[in-house]
């Protein structure tokens, strides 16, 4: 009999972000691509003593009986690979796992194996992957990754991790798990030469503007995808291309957004710096492209870029998500972050995480991709349920429209008459950038004075009588119908005000490069 098997990476996240040292967290994002890119492709070399098959370039073809071990498919962290016996699993899985704790200690791997009957008249694949799918999620449950010995007498411990010290480094002693994702850093920069030491670097200008970003955008509904496809499979010999190509199609989808939305950030922000170097004669010098990626698996991305560029980049990454060509429509949702450079990194992550997941709650209402976003410029670490109730809420209710859809509707919903209510109109993003383009340019041409606009923004914060006071000081104004209340629905939670507010807060930290043709630097 032979074996299907899984290996699946845990604790990836924490793995990755819970360093507030750039070099660090680059180095684990390179670590974690290596395990599944290198280190398990290595050691079934190593204990089979044969050329590793690669599926990318043979989407057409099923598994070969002339393979002792053969990957059927990798991606999102995970890899199924098909064994012919039970002792070569065994012998891979433990050299896969040893050199995983040598190379990249820190990172778990959960493992989770099934035997089977790979012929044409044998194992339905798509019944093996529920029962294997059952036996991870119990691997996962009972996993502990191991983690050295800590506080002992004998030992010096690291002051970022607490982990016993066992390298002396830049001046500073380190755990290995710092030691190890540091030189796969410096390996990067030898392969891709890099202008980031740390975060300030990512930063428009240091000590005016210090605000970076994290945008973490997911795939919407990709375990039900998944679920239905499966469904779908048969045998192992007409399974498994139909698997690699639904992998690659999804793979593909995302990465060609991920690829067009930074090729057009460049070029824009290129123009963006011309006009500002003009400007500022002196030669005052900025970033140049302040943005890295350090997640881009599949249908999950996370990236740090400038702060005001952060929100335009995650929403145009959505609709070249959609506007990617696939066998059934994809939508995602992000959250985005903005927060000063020393501001932990870890948990700003954890914000956009949840930012995210915020977004996700709206499109299971109305599918389609969503986005919200937070400026964080405290020092307070909070999660991001309390931060709101604490200063977005202004007697029973949310100062915040957020999340916002980016999807345009393709069928209007939402009333009797077939036509969205106030609710989904004000939660379209398209508005969002109409309005703030209106705003920015009245600030420009001086036809609305910008203290009295922050003077709104203040008041919504306040309450509502203040607000409507702050108003009506531009009722006079062509553009005051951009601060006026919504209709106030009955039994609404939500401010009137709340979508003039989301547009008013980011008024200082938002431009415009990728989306409506882009428009001026404020």
């Amino acid at each position: 009999m032979g074996v299907l098997a899984v290996y699946d990476a845990v604790g990836i996240q924490n793995y990755i972000f819970s360093s507030n040292k750039l070099a660090e967290n680059v180095g684990a994002s390179k670590l974690v691509k290596d395990i599944f890119s290198e280190t398990l492709r290595d050691s079934i070399a190593y204990e089979t003593h044969e050329e590793v098959f690669n599926w990318k370039k043979h989407l057409d073809e099923g598994l070969s009986g002339d393979r002792t071990a053969e990957i059927i498919y990798q991606g999102g962290g995970n890899a199924y690979v098909a064994f012919r016996d039970e002792s070569t699993f065994q012998r891979v899985t433990k050299a896969f796992l040893e050199k995983v704790s040598i190379d990249a200690c820190g990172i778990g791997i959960a493992v989770a194996a099934i035997e089977t009957d790979f012929s044409d008249k044998g194992s339905m694949f798509n019944e093996d992957l529920k029962k294997l799918d059952k036996r991870l999620a119990l691997s996962k449950g009972k996993f502990n990754i191991s983690v050295f010995a800590g506080n002992q007498p004998i030992t010096k411990q690291s002051f970022r991790t607490g982990l016993p010290v066992s390298y002396y480094d830049d001046e500073e002693y380190l755990s290995k798990s710092q030691y190890l994702k540091r030189q796969r850093d410096s390996k990067n920069k030898l392969d891709e030469e890099t202008q980031f030491k740390d975060f300030d670097d990512l930063a428009f200008d240091k000590g005016t503007d210090s605000l970076i970003a994290i945008i973490h955008a997911d795939g919407n509904n990709m375990g039900n995808q998944i679920s239905d496809f499966m469904e779908t499979l048969g045998n192992y010999d007409t399974a498994v291309p139909k698997m690699r190509k639904f992998s690659d199609t999804i793979d593909k989808c995302y990465e060609n957004a991920r690829n067009i939305t930074l090729e057009a950030f460049k070029e824009k922000y290129s123009e963006y710096l011309t006009g500002l170097q003009e400007i500022y004669a002196s030669g005052k010098k900025f970033p140049k492209t302040p943005l890295l990626k350090l997640v881009d698996d599949g249908d999950d991305t996370t990236i740090v870029i400038c702060g005001r560029f952060a929100l335009d980049f995650a929403v145009r990454l959505l609709r070249e998500i959609e506007k990617t060509p696939s066998e059934k429509k994809q939508t995602a949702c992000a959250g985005v972050v903005i927060f000063h450079s020393h501001y932990p990194f870890s948990e700003a992550y954890k914000l956009a995480e949840e930012l995210c997941s915020n977004a996700k709650k709206r499109s299971r209402r109305n599918e389609g991709s969503y986005i919200d976003f937070q400026l964080h410029q405290s020092g307070g670490i909070s999660d991001l349920s309390t931060l709101r109730d604490k200063l977005y809420t202004v007697g029973d209710k949310s100062i915040l429209r957020r999340p916002w859809r980016v999807s345009e509707f393709d069928v209007p919903f939402g009333s009797e008459d077939g036509q969205p209510t106030s609710m989904d109109v004000a939660r379209i993003f398209s508005e969002f950038e109409e309005n703030m383009a209106l705003i920015k340019d009245a600030i420009k041409e001086k036809k609305l004075p910008r203290n009295k606009i922050i003077g709104i923004r203040n008041a919504i914060g306040f309450n509502e009588q203040m607000t409507e006071l702050a108003v009506n000081q531009l009722r006079d104004s062509e553009l005051s119908d951009l601060f006026g209340p919504e209709a106030d629905e009955s039994g609404s939670t939500i401010s009137k005000y709340a979508a003039r507010f989301d547009v008013l807060e980011m008024m200082d930290t938002y431009e415009n490069l990728l989306n409506t043709g882009g428009m001026e630097h404020g």
